[in-house]
């Protein structure tokens, strides 16, 4: 599980790395105070879902590289998640 985690946090750093080289090729000045409550709950929502891949395995199969999409996609996962289960109910 360990593995799956690291490879999550890969999956964000990738994220907010993507766009601070695209504000840089703008030459835009990235805004870090923005982007970092975002960063670190993408973060923790990456690690929970990682953490409750047994719960979430009819919705999500984590594997090493759905992991990493955990993390790039972020937030946006996890509400879709909760939408959907919500729906079921």
């Amino acid at each position: 599980m360990i593995e799956l985690m690291l490879l999550g946090q890969v999956g964000v750093f990738i994220h907010y790395f993507s766009g601070w080289v695209t504000a840089s090729k703008e030459g835009k000045v990235y805004d870090l105070k923005k982007a970092t409550p975002m960063a670190v709950l993408s973060s923790i929502t990456t690690g929970l879902l990682v953490y409750l891949k047994d719960d979430i395995k009819e919705l999500y199969v984590v594997t090493r590289f759905s992991a990493v999409a955990l993390g790039y996609f972020g937030n946006s996962i996890f509400f879709k998640f909760f939408n959907t289960y919500r729906d079921w109910e």
